[in-house]
């Protein structure tokens, strides 16, 4: 399967995935769907903007799963519920609930069973985040994403206790707070105004005070909660802080930043950028990927930055990509030894001619490199 933007579906894909918008608990469309003209204006109508197929060329080729399609369904709907009750709790003055909370507990401990199945494989994002529903893919995704860092950089370099003693034990229990924060990271933008977050065009900077106010606000908000832990808060505070100290609220840099928020702004920064958003396109995965690793030392803790280049794969499955020696193909498998030395299954030669498909291991081909990830997909049919 392969993954394709709306404006590129054409009447008679089949669908490889079943569809979803927003926290709406059953699909707008089922896998196996044959997609009509009504269909894809359908899927336009509610915002979403690529979807899964299968054809010929993507055949066998297979998106790697962090997450059980259960957690993921049940993590979308709780993070929509507990924002939805600070929304309409908020005008009586009350906090988060109890059962908001303990819920936020219930899915991060379900994420992160899902994340020590397979802690030891690459980890391959396909976001397909649309506009209006940002704040809460990005909130899971970044979820995901911030604790299977985590788990790694923990196990690898420990963490620093009260009296400043690093410690390696005790890991999974400290991995539950980190997760409700990274749910709850942005909890502070339903105090910001809706119409500045969904702007399509520059902010003011009166506009960009509101929204730098977040985490802030996000502080406030939690402030009330019974059982939300100070690490969980931390990342609620500091997500936005720099390594360098240009970061917000606090201007706070290197190890002075709360471990859980260094880690936390990497994974927010990466899917951020590499999400749809009201005022522009996703960027590609390599692009969001190249963005984190060559800000090691200056928005981002060395430390993480290492962690998160050895094991996230800047080429997912699916992925469209342009070789050296001019022939283009799909990305078919990545490998937890070389995440960015990707298997490609080879459809078009340099001529652009369609090819009988073919599977090249670029880590056993080091003359070879990725130099694009942009060409048009020919009829399947041609082949």
């Amino acid at each position: 399967m392969r993954c394709v933007a709306i404006d590129e579906l054409k009447a008679g894909d089949r669908l490889a995935r079943d569809v979803y918008a927003g926290a709406e608990p059953l699909p707008l469309l089922r896998s196996g769907i044959r997609v009509s003209e009504s269909y894809r204006a359908s899927l336009q109508r509610a915002g979403v903007t690529a979807v899964w197929i299968d054809d010929a060329f993507s055949e066998g080729i297979e998106p790697l799963e962090v997450l059980e399609e259960a957690t993921r369904r049940r993590a979308r709907t709780a993070i929509h519920e507990a924002f939805g009750s600070v929304v309409t709790s908020g005008k009586q003055g009350a906090a988060l609930s109890e059962r908001a909370v303990q819920e936020m507990q219930d899915v991060a401990e379900m994420i992160i069973r899902d994340i020590a199945r397979n802690v030891q494989s690459a980890l391959a994002l396909n976001d397909l985040a649309n506009a209006d529903g940002y704040t809460l893919t990005h909130s899971l995704d970044v979820t995901t994403l911030g604790l299977a860092i985590g788990m790694r950089v923990m196990r690898k370099f420990g963490w620093l206790d009260a009296v400043g003693k690093r410690r390696y034990d005790d890991i999974e229990n400290r991995l539950v707070p980190l997760g409700i924060g990274l749910l709850l990271h942005d909890i502070g933008k339903l105090a910001v105004p809706t119409e500045i977050l969904r702007k399509a065009g520059p902010l003011t900077p009166e506009e960009w005070t509101a929204v730098r106010a977040h985490p802030l606000l996000g502080v406030d908000i939690l402030k009330k909660a019974e059982g939300i832990s100070p690490l969980s808060r931390a990342v609620v505070r500091s997500h936005h802080e720099r390594w360098n100290g240009s970061g917000y609220p606090d201007g706070k840099s290197g190890a002075d930043i709360h471990q859980f928020a260094r880690i936390a702004a990497t994974a927010d920064v990466f899917d951020a950028l590499t999400s749809n958003r009201c005022y522009r396109a996703a960027r590609p995965v390599c692009e969001g990927y190249d963005h984190v690793v060559s800000r090691a030392g200056s928005d981002f803790d060395p430390e993480v930055v290492d962690i998160f280049k050895a094991f996230v794969a800047p080429y997912p499955p699916g992925t469209r990509v342009v070789l050296s020696d001019g022939h283009c193909g799909l990305v078919k498998e990545v490998r937890d030894d070389a995440v960015a030395r990707p298997v490609v299954r080879i459809i078009m030669d340099p001529s652009g001619a369609v090819v009988v498909p073919s599977d090249v291991d670029l880590s056993a081909l080091p003359e070879l490199q990725i130099v694009g990830t942009e060409f048009a997909i020919p009829e399947p049919t041609a082949v």
